[in-house]
Order: structure tokens, then C-alpha cells, then sequence
């Protein structure tokens, strides 16, 4: 198996000097889901309203208003389409590298072992199962972050900064947590080349035959491979991702709906239309106007590409 990090993801959240981002998202209740994919960095996600049927790591889990979500690095994890039932998070994406050196306590005890994944917490925290002091106090901390990264004060990257290491700090004393957990490591990497190329290939026409070929797998049996592990098939996850490309063009206003539906690599405007009004139980043109019309009434939506 040729080496992770050929396979990460080409956008990095924040800056280089800070590379942290905040995300507040409603997904509406329906049709639209967030494909499955990975990063290199931490996602912290708080669910501030509503449920869904998250994919962790292949998993099926149920997630509801009041839970947390703790993924690290090279995990898997999205939002089936058609899984969710109005739903609000708060999410937190940071690089473990900015919580501290690789060479002091910090590091070498708590968040090297965490992003190798020597160290493993469940990546759902429920509510319900972890008392209310600790949720009262997550939910301090995640709503002081949160005040962080939207009124960017003098001084909110130290803010920040302490706010994540409290969050570690709250799980590792709080939470029980498995090491060298087990897990089929060929299958995920397999699955993060594919779905990697995808995402730096979707623009072009993609065969059934060149993904087989990320994973060194006949065509029937990468069919099989993706079907049983995805839950779709490579052209139903194809069209949701670019469906969520197109979500976010529309989202900004500025394109003609032309324009992104070849940018998100449909050729035929007849069967962009089509795939998205099977995503959204609406066509293109009535997204852009309900955004409109939304954003016109102080409603919110999601404010960044989680991608």
C-alpha cells in the first residue's frame, strides 16, 4: 500500500500560521447529505439541533442534538444522503500540530499518540452518557470558541489555542478511550486513494475502470468493493459530490448555473438539472432563489464548505 499522505486532501483549513477554521451549517431536512471524505486535521463537531445517520469509518452511527463528535486525523466520515432530519452543528477543524511542539509533554504524551491513532476516544460522545457537568462544560467551551472565530478580538488564536487544549484535556479525564484499536487498514486506505482522486479529478469524466485502478482492483470487484463499503455505488457518490460543489457555487451567487454545472463536471445541463433536482427536491435555479430569499429574512445556512 503506497504511503497516506499522497491522499490528503489539497485545501488545508486556516492559514498556515494558524490553520484552524470555524463552520456553522444547517443542513436541511431531505435529500442532501456531505460526501465521505478525510483530512490530516482534527474535526471537532458539536450538533446543536436535529439528528442524522452519520458514516464514521464505514459505520452507520445515529447522532442528535446535544452530541459530540471527535474525529482525528485520516478518518472517514460524512452524512449519507438522504440521512438527515434538520441539522445544525457547530464544527471545529484544526491541525494537531497547532496545539503543541512534537517534543514536549504535551505532545509526546497527549496529541502524538491521539493523531497516530495509538490513542483512540469514541468518535461520538453522547449526551447522555457523560453527565451534565462535563456537557455543560463542552458546551462553554464550544460556544467560547465559537465567539473566537467570529468576533476575531486581539489575541483569539491564544483563545482558541487554550479552548482546543481544555477540549482534550476534558476528554482524556473525562472519557474512557481505547488504544491500538483495530482496524481493516487496508480497506480505509483503499477507500481515502479513491475517494482522494475523486475529489481532484471530478471536473473530468471519471470511468468505472480508472477508479478500479487507484485501488488495484478488477472493475467487478472495485464495483463490489465501493457498494458494499459505501453503501452507493461510485456513480451515486460521484454525482453527490459534485452536487455539493454545485450547492456551494449556487451558495455564492455569482455564477451562471451553466457555468457550475461544468465546473462540477456535468457536460449535459439536461442531466445536471436532473441529478440535482433528485439531490435537493428542487431544480438549480429555485436552490439559488430559496438561498436568496433566506438570506434575505436573517436566516442562516452554511456558512463554509466543509470540504
Amino acid at each position: 500500500m503506497e504511503e497516506k499522505r499522497q491522499y490528503l486532501e489539497k485545501r488545508h483549513h486556516g492559514t498556515s500560521l494558524f490553520p484552524a477554521d470555524y463552520y456553522h451549517c444547517v443542513y436541511p431536512a431531505g435529500l442532501a447529505g456531505l460526501p465521505v471524505h478525510w483530512h490530516e486535521e482534527f474535526e471537532i463537531t458539536r450538533v446543536q439541533r436535529g439528528s442524522c445517520t452519520y458514516l464514521i469509518n464505514l459505520e452507520p452511527c445515529q447522532v442528535k442534538e446535544g452530541d459530540f463528535l471527535f474525529l482525528p486525523s485520516g478518518m472517514l466520515h460524512g452524512i449519507p444522503e438522504g440521512k438527515t432530519r434538520l441539522l445544525e452543528t457547530d464544527s471545529f477543524v484544526f491541525h494537531p500540530a497547532m496545539l503543541g511542539g512534537r517534543t514536549d509533554a504535551c505532545g509526546v504524551k497527549y496529541i502524538a499518540p491521539v493523531e497516530k491513532g495509538e490513542i483512540c476516544f469514541p468518535a461520538v460522545v453522547r449526551a447522555e452518557d457523560t453527565g451534565r457537568e462535563f456537557s455543560e462544560r463542552l458546551e462553554s467551551l464550544v460556544g467560547r470558541l465559537r465567539r473566537s472565530f467570529v468576533e476575531k478580538e486581539e489575541g483569539y488564536e491564544l483563545e482558541v489555542k487554550a479552548g482546543l487544549l481544555e477540549i482534550l484535556l476534558l476528554l482524556y479525564r473525562q472519557v474512557p478511550f481505547e488504544r491500538k484499536r483495530q482496524e481493516n487498514r487496508e480497506v480505509i486506505e483503499k477507500l481515502r486513494a479513491v475517494l482522494q482522486y475523486i475529489k481532484e479529478n471530478y471536473q473530468h469524466p471519471l470511468s468505472v475502470a480508472e477508479l478500479a485502478e487507484v485501488c488495484h482492483l478488477s472493475e467487478y470487484y472495485f464495483m463490489r468493493f465501493f457498494k458494499q463499503h459505501m453503501n452507493m455505488t461510485c456513480v451515486e457518490y460521484i454525482n453527490q459530490y459534485r452536487m455539493e460543489i454545485a450547492a456551494g457555487r449556487l451558495a455564492e451567487g455569482r455564477s451562471s448555473i451553466t457555468d457550475i454545472a461544468l465546473d462540477a463536471g456535468f457536460n449535459n445541463l439536461s442531466y445536471f438539472n436532473r441529478v440535482f433536482r433528485r439531490s435537493f427536491g428542487m431544480t438549480p435555479k429555485a436552490y439559488r432563489q430559496a438561498l436568496s430569499q433566506r438570506s434575505a429574512s436573517g436566516q442562516e445556512g452554511c456558512s463554509a464548505t466543509r470540504r
